[in-house]
């Protein structure tokens, strides 16, 4: 017996060519019923948001721009958790299977400020 989830997701493996754009699965669009007229998307990531546009349920222009921001690689793999309507949170693993880790540069204070580094892990 298969339990429907509350909020449905779908996994796509980096690979060549991905910077052109990302097609969502064929099998996902039975959760997108009605929203073919939709022309963008937004995915979400530690609350930021990057709006994508979508043709023929393929996430093209603003895709690269994420895939870029967030140093998508061949055999990294993305979870897309539909949040309702086209917006999808992401979730990235590198090629150990693990979150991606990425690092963050934070300034203190005015003139003097020092940089520190804070690791922040999705």
């Amino acid at each position: 017996m298969k339990i429907a989830s509350k909020k449905p997701q779908f996994f796509k493996p980096i690979q060549p060519g991905f910077k052109h754009g990302l097609k969502i699965p064929i099998g996902f669009l039975k959760y997108l019923e009605g929203l073919n007229h939709i022309k963008h998307a937004i995915l979400t990531r530690t609350g930021k948001k990057w709006l994508v546009k979508v043709n023929d349920w393929r996430l093209e222009e603003g895709w690269e721009k994420f895939a870029e921001e967030h140093d998508l690689q061949l055999g990294d793999f993305l979870i897309f958790k539909h949040e309702g309507y086209m917006e999808f949170e992401v979730s990235i693993f590198d090629s150990s299977h693990c979150n991606r880790e990425y690092a963050e540069y934070l300034q203190e204070g005015g003139n003097n400020a020092e940089e520190t580094f804070k690791k922040v892990e999705f």
